[in-house]
Order: structure tokens, then C-alpha cells, then sequence
């Protein structure tokens, strides 16, 4: 059987989408699934393609990459939080897969732990998308994302909002909707979470939620987890769940690359250090010498932050 799966980024991720299509194989059941692995990536990222190739081979030569290079259409949209405007590509994925009808697409900064089988079988009837519901439902995250000036559009999404790192996409339904055309017009706005938002604000009544485990975000404490629990947005067994057996970990906020007592970030390096393939692709030395921000550093972000905000009133 062969499933279609999509990874896209610019030249600021190769080395971390070669350790995501890795883990999605090693993970994989060889005898039971392959995949179609579609690469949308910029011109100035296109040198990892040969890479890529290998690691597919190795691994699964039953599955095949498929790279599609691409001016980013999104080049200018708003940049904000250190996050380029790469992270828009996915919204091309509808007009650039024609023959494509189902697609799961995920971030590069998670890694794969187990079968996606069952994620595969999630009905789809009526909807556009398939997500995780995300950290900003809980209502601290939400109230404070409400001085947003737009937020008061996605005040029926509350407690449905979702995490678009892992995103399972009906793309023939998205072009019945003509929603490329909206996510374009949507682009050209500054949004706090970009193309996050902008699947929330124009995909809302039409989306199936998927279990926390196939978006456990990493940086989630006990405590978060228990607030996820009061508050409703994922029931306890699916914490637990979630927690013990996660079949997508990611690293939303903090990098393991960057810093590897990040939470989780153990299990993150041990996968890249086990695989002769990857190892060497990053400095693991500085990361364990980077224990997070200073004081100064803190002190610039929050700046940053209230500058972002002011921008975006």
C-alpha cells in the first residue's frame, strides 16, 4: 500500500527534514506500507535532494521521493517569531499536487516513533482537514493571543483550535472550496501563528481532530498536561497516551539541535547518533553547552515580542 506524505522547508531545515524522512521509515512497517514522499522545498534547499535519495533507499526502496523545487510563492509574507516564510509552502500543496487527493503533511523539526496506520484510517467525509488540537486552547495562551486585533474570528474555534505541524490534508475537498485562493489573500496579512492561523480561520466546522499522540509537542510539562485535562482540550487517556506511547513527537518551541536538554531532546539525539546517516549533520558539543536563554537574551525577546504584537494591531 502506498501512502502520499509531504515535507516542506527551505535551505534553514535540510539537515533536520533528512532525520524526519529517516524516522518516518525506520518507523514505518515496511511489509505493510510505503509511501510517496513529496519534498517542496526553495531553489537554495534543492542540494539535500542526493542525500535524501539515500536515506530512502537504505531504508525502503519500495518507497520513493519525489522533490518538487519551487519559487516560494509566499516569499513575501509576514516573517515573525524567527519563522521564515518557508513555513507557508504547505498552503501550495493543493494547485502543486493535482493528481494528489489525500496528503498528511508534517513540520521537520518532529520525529517519527511508531506506525501511522491508524491515523491513515481517519474519516474524512466532509472535511478539509485532520489535526491535533494545539497548546493555544488553553486559556492563559488563549487569552493572551486575544489582543491580536484578528482573534475575535476564531472565537468559535476555541477549544478546537488546532496545531498544523501535522496535518492530514483532504486536498480534493480544499479545491471544491477554492481555499488557495483565501490562503493566499490570508498570506498577505500579519498573523502571530501564519499559516496556522490561517488554516484555523478559513477551515473551521470542517475538520476532524486527531489523538494527542500524533502531535505530542514537546515542550509540554505535567503541568501542561494536566491544564490540557481541567480545561478539556484532550481527555486523560489520551494524555497518557499520548505521554507514554507518542507516535509523533515535536519540537515546537525549543530545539533539541540547538539545546539538548530540551524536553524530550534525549530521545531526538539518541535516533540521529544510532543512524550512520545522519550522524555528524549537527554540532551536538554546542548544543549541549547551550542550556537556553540568558537574562539579556530573554530580555531582547521580549522586546521583540512587544514590538511583534504593536505590529500587529
Amino acid at each position: 500500500m502506498q501512502r502520499n506524505i509531504a515535507f516542506c522547508f527551505d535551505h534553514n531545515l535540510t539537515s533536520q527534514a533528512q532525520v524526519t524522512v529517516a524516522s518516518l521509515l525506520d518507523f514505518a512497517r515496511p511489509h505493510q506500507v510505503h509511501y510517496h514522499i513529496y519534498c517542496i522545498c526553495t531553489k537554495e534547499a534543492a542540494q539535500v535532494e542526493h542525500k535524501l535519495r539515500q536515506i530512502v533507499k537504505v531504508r525502503d526502496e519500495e518507497s520513493e521521493l519525489i522533490m518538487k523545487v519551487m519559487d516560494n510563492p509566499y516569499e513575501g509574507a509576514y516573517e515573525v517569531r524567527g519563522i521564515s516564510a518557508g513555513t507557508y509552502l504547505r498552503l501550495a500543496l493543493p494547485g502543486l499536487l493535482p493528481e494528489v487527493d489525500q496528503i498528511l503533511y508534517t513540520d521537520v523539526d518532529i520525529l517519527f516513533q511508531d506506525s501511522l496506520e491508524e491515523l491513515w484510517r481517519t474519516p474524512m467525509e466532509g472535511k478539509v482537514l485532520a489535526a491535533v488540537r494545539g497548546g493555544a486552547n488553553l486559556s492563559d495562551q488563549w487569552e493572551q493571543n486575544s489582543a491580536q486585533p484578528y482573534w475575535h474570528l476564531l472565537e468559535k474555534m476555541r477549544g478546537d483550535y488546532i496545531n498544523a505541524g501535522v496535518t492530514l490534508m483532504n486536498l480534493d475537498r480544499i479545491r471544491e472550496r477554492n481555499l488557495e485562493e483565501q490562503w493566499q489573500e490570508w498570506a498577505k496579512q500579519k498573523l502571530y501563528y501564519q499559516d496556522q492561523d490561517i488554516l484555523n480561520l478559513t477551515c473551521q466546522g470542517e475538520i476532524a481532530y486527531l489523538p494527542f499522540k500524533y502531535n505530542y509537542l514537546a515542550y509540554m510539562t505535567d503541568e501542561d498536561c494536566a491544564k490540557c485535562i481541567r480545561e478539556g482540550v484532550h481527555p486523560a487517556q489520551e494524555c497518557e497516551e499520548a505521554r507514554r506511547c507518542p507516535v509523533i513527537i515535536h519540537y515546537a518551541g525549543y530545539k533539541p539541535w540547538k539545546q539538548y536538554d530540551t524536553n524530550l531532546g534525549y530521545l531526538w539525539w539518541e535516533y540521529v547518533n544510532s543512524q550512520p546517516d545522519l550522524q555528524g549533520l549537527f554540532d551536538e558539543a554546542a548544543a549541549r553547552r547551550y542550556h537556553g536563554p540568558t537574562l539579556l537574551e530573554r530580555g531582547k525577546r521580549k522586546l521583540k515580542k512587544i514590538f511583534e504584537k504593536n505590529t500587529c494591531q
